[in-house]
């Protein structure tokens, strides 16, 4: 019998991980991919800035919310010339379409949403990635966080 690749990498995920990711990276988790056609599906900072703002009005970020907002922010920061080598080819397709000095405008929001998503006390995502992993996330949103800077 043959094991799937998939199914093989989701057996080897960590116990730190949710059930929806594969990595720590900023798109290696379903709600991310999910969300990359709201936003491709839209015009200029109509996905983004109602993403972003979620996380700052919820009392406490869910891990879903926070995935999207971790990939609102790679967006934000593309468009100000600092991109990840990770972003998804529909996103920088899209991206060369939309005013980028608008996205680019969402900077501060973006840093502020992210550093919520970042807290554990007030972020699910937060919390799911404090196990093994805890320090490689980390690490990959303080990178994140300096680009949008």
């Amino acid at each position: 019998m043959r094991i799937l690749p998939a199914f093989a990498l989701c057996m080897a995920l960590s116990s730190s991980a949710w059930a929806g990711a594969w990595g720590t990276g900023s798109f290696e988790n379903d709600d991310a991919l999910d969300w990359i056609s709201e936003c491709t599906g839209s015009q200029g900072k109509a996905a983004l800035a109602p993403t972003l703002e979620a996380a700052l009005s919820a009392d406490v970020v869910d891990a879903s919310e926070g995935a999207t907002v971790v990939a609102a922010a790679e967006v934000v920061a593309a468009a100000r010339g600092k991109r990840s080598a990770t972003l998804p080819r529909a996103l920088s397709a899209w991206l060369e379409r939309q005013p980028r000095a608008q996205i680019a405008s969402l900077a501060p929001l973006a840093h502020k949403a992210l550093a919520r998503v970042g807290q554990p006390g007030s972020s699910e995502l937060a919390q799911l990635w404090s196990g093994q992993q805890a320090a490689k996330w980390k690490a990959q949103m303080a990178e994140l966080a300096a680009r949008l800077r």
